[in-house]
């Protein structure tokens, strides 16, 4: 914050199926210290308990900048960087010998940080994302820039308004739309396939396609059966690799049933699940029934009957008949019964 309101601008913002950022909340601190962290009984100890799966992950740029205070040269950070991007163990252990045969002392330094954070080879693959950098909060942080110096209240609604204009684009992004998958993800699976058309794909039996590339150096094995490749990037980032798609061409030059390419990308990579996202979701009122049909059941406040409200109360009792003899046989909140069939699906 600037000015005389002193305090911190906290950011949590994370990434959707189109490899866009998504603001997930923000707050207000007096500074970035350790009771600012752990507030509310303790954040950390908080996502550790109700979200016990999540993955914890490092700014590789982080990394490179603490390593640059004893290690500072190119070939220190494309040794980095080449073991952080590698998907297999087996590829992480022959990036590391080459950072060992540059600096021993660097590479006892780099080992002793936990690989499950920072190296795509030991990530699980439950995120389903394989980002590696943290500019997605340096981006949002960018924009709050100009909310900074304004009092208190105006900067939190500086941010809301700022959030919510920006939720209206993605959403006019998605109504324009059309196709499978999302946007970036298809042009990163055309990119793919461009490379899968360079592979060739040979059976091995028992569900399982050995494929090679790249002049035969590059050479996988596709499981079609466990949904796996031995170069383990389908399994990180949920899109499938150029292995994948050279096996399923093949497959389907052999006339079997496996579909396209994009029906094997991970439902987070969707268009439906993108538009779904964004979807508000409304509260139902006591008024609705639970059904399975999810249609809308109007229930009398004063006769508690349904088909009718109680503005629309005419003296009716159970079954719909009327004290009234004159107004026999009317169904006074006829025109509610079904109209709104549909509401309160999500």
């Amino acid at each position: 914050m600037k000015g005389p309101y002193l305090g911190m601008i906290l950011t949590a913002v994370g990434l959707d199926g189109n490899n866009y950022t998504y603001p997930l909340a923000y707050g207000l601190v007096e500074s970035e210290n350790y009771n600012s962290w752990t507030w509310h009984k303790g954040v950390l100890p908080a996502i550790a308990k109700l979200f016990q799966c999540a993955e914890n992950r490092f700014f590789l740029r982080h990394i490179h900048e603490n390593m640059k205070r004893k290690w500072r040269g190119k070939e220190f950070k494309d040794c980095l960087w080449k073991c952080a991007k590698t998907t297999t163990v087996q590829q992480f252990n022959l990036a590391m010998v080459e950072l060992k045969k540059l600096n021993n002392d660097a590479y006892e330094w780099l080992k002793a940080i936990p690989l499950q954070h920072w190296s795509r080879s030991h990530f699980t693959g439950r995120a389903h994302c394989d980002a590696l950098l943290n500019n997605l909060c340096e981006t949002l942080n960018n924009k709050l820039v100009k909310g900074r110096d304004k009092p208190i209240i105006s900067c939190l609604e500086f941010i809301r308004e700022y959030i919510m204009k920006k939720l209206v684009i993605f959403q006019k992004t998605i109504d324009k739309c059309s196709g499978p998958l999302t946007p970036t993800t298809t042009k990163t699976l055309e990119k793919i396939k461009g490379e899968a058309a360079e592979y060739r794909a040979v059976f091995c039996g028992n569900g399982k396609y050995q494929v090679t590339g790249g002049e035969g150096v590059d050479q996988c094995v596709f499981d079609i059966t466990q949904h796996t490749c031995s170069c383990n990037k389908w399994e990180v980032n949920g899109i499938p690799c150029k292995h994948t798609n050279a096996a399923i061409w093949d497959m389907r030059r052999n006339s079997e049933n496996v579909g396209v390419p994009e029906t094997w990308v991970h439902p987070t990579y969707w268009l439906k699940t993108w538009q779904e996202m964004r979807k508000k979701k409304r509260r139902r009122s006591s008024t609705e029934d639970d059904s399975a049909t999810g249609t809308r059941t109007v229930r009398c406040s004063k006769c508690e009957n349904v088909g009718h409200n109680g503005r629309s109360y005419k003296g009716q009792s159970v079954g719909g008949s009327q004290a009234s003899g004159s107004d026999m046989g009317q169904n006074a909140g006829g025109n509610d019964v079904g109209q709104n069939a549909g509401v309160g699906q999500n």
